[in-house]
């Protein structure tokens, strides 16, 4: 599932997804827009982490990558990050 996200007029530029908090390889290697905090951490964590940090993250991500304040922009939190599990 991908977590958060970032897309531009030619597609997805970022995200954070399973290949990030179900790595097994070091932070270090994590390009994704948590920055490794979610690296590895776990599906369940990794919502909990997306819930809390996610503006900061989408922030710093575009701001690093230039695109900061471009209208073409779409920053994007799953809505599941922010729904209560029941099971």
């Amino acid at each position: 599932m991908i977590l958060i996200s970032v897309y531009n007029s030619g597609g997805l530029v970022g995200r954070c997804d399973a290949r990030c908090y179900d790595a097994t390889s070091p932070a270090s290697a994590c390009e994704c827009i948590c920055g490794g905090k979610n690296h590895g951490a776990g599906q369940s964590k990794a919502e909990d982490n997306t819930r809390q940090y996610a503006e900061q993250w989408l922030e710093r991500y575009t701001e690093q990558k230039g695109l900061k304040g471009l209208p073409d922009i779409l920053k994007e939190i799953n809505p599941e990050v922010y729904q209560l599990k029941l099971f």
